[in-house]
């Protein structure tokens, strides 16, 4: 699995490096199905490797398996993955084996029928499973890398609204950077797309969000929210869900002594004087007591931050807020 450090190297700009077929083929595995994918409406997402032409994107719904089913139970089931077939594993009962059958020939699934086990012997087959199939290309796949890269923000959101196997197209490039987890994967590609000041990367991370991670309650969104408030984009930040508002990162480093800043999205914004974001940030609930520590490890408050930085506005806000508080 990739370092943070060595996707700074593999991932710039989205961070495909365009990466000729044959080492493509060579990099996807016979068959293990990982990295997979469950989203919000319970449809599992994985891909059959066709080397050396392509993959197949595969999408099932497993609301056909396991119906009224929340999304955080599916994804705490084992899916262990073997060639043609899927293995599903809980504590809530027997083990749920899904068999596939693909027509090599023309790159496509054919059928799927699952069966449930009963003390490793006995099994009843049930009823076939609906699935939708895809075959994609290396030509395809390297069409979007180059796209990705080239084209505007614009494209990107169309086509991932339009496309229905564009997050098989992203597992891809996952498992060939040997990411067996897709929440680390997007969690790795957000933090190379925010980690400079170019507004066309930053405007991707935004889509991918709105698109995939939105929902995710597994998501660290404490790099997107520091860069929608370096992008002072507070129509942005009204969309985010706040899965790590308190979160203090390092904001800050001094290019000779290398001491470092560390600062929370409120303390941040104090710092930047976006006062709008200031006064939203504290309307969600962001804490005022700890917001930066100094490059002497020097916790400051919200109000301390304002007075350093002459942020008198903030200021204003941050007294304000408490006196709301107070009397509520």
């Amino acid at each position: 699995m990739k370092s943070k450090i060595s996707l700074l190297i593999l991932f710039i700009s989205f961070g495909f490096i365009s990466l000729l077929q044959t080492s493509w083929a060579k990099n996807v595995r016979t068959y293990t199905g990982v990295p997979y994918h469950i989203d919000s409406k319970h449809i599992l997402y994985f891909n059959m490797p066709d080397t050396p032409k392509g993959i197949i994107a595969v999408q099932i719904d497993l609301d056909q398996i396991f119906p009224q089913i929340s999304t955080e139970i599916l994804k705490q089931k084992t899916y262990q993955f073997e060639k043609n077939q899927i293995q599903i594993i809980s504590y809530q009962g027997p083990p749920i084996k899904i068999n596939l059958t693909s027509d090599a020939e023309n790159n496509e699934i054919l059928k799927a029928n699952y069966y449930q086990f009963f003390k490793g012997q006995e099994r009843t087959l049930l009823k076939p499973l609906n699935l939708r199939s895809r075959f994609i290309s290396f030509e395809t796949l390297e069409q979007f890398d180059q796209n990705f890269n080239a084209k505007p923000q614009d494209w990107l959101n169309k086509n991932l609204s339009a496309d229905p196997y564009m997050l098989n197209t992203l597992m891809f490039y996952a498992a060939i950077n040997r990411f067996d987890d897709m929440n680390e994967f997007m969690q790795n590609l957000i933090k190379n797309l925010t980690q400079n000041l170019d507004i066309r990367d930053y405007e991707k991370a935004k889509t991918l969000y709105l698109q995939y991670l939105i929902q995710n309650t597994e998501f660290n969104d404490i790099d997107l929210i520091m860069a929608a408030i370096e992008h002072a984009d507070l129509n942005f930040l009204k969309k985010m869900k706040f899965r790590q508002l308190n979160q203090i990162v390092i904001d800050e480093v001094e290019p000779r002594t290398y001491y470092f800043t560390m600062c929370s999205p409120l303390g941040k914004a104090i710092r930047l004087n976006q006062n709008q974001i200031v006064a939203y940030l504290l309307t969600q609930g962001a804490s005022i007591e700890k917001v930066c520590y100094s490059k002497y490890s020097k916790p400051q408050s919200a109000l301390n931050i304002a007075e350093t930085y002459k942020n008198k506005r903030a200021f204003k806000l941050i007294h304000s807020y408490l006196n709301q508080s107070s009397h509520s």
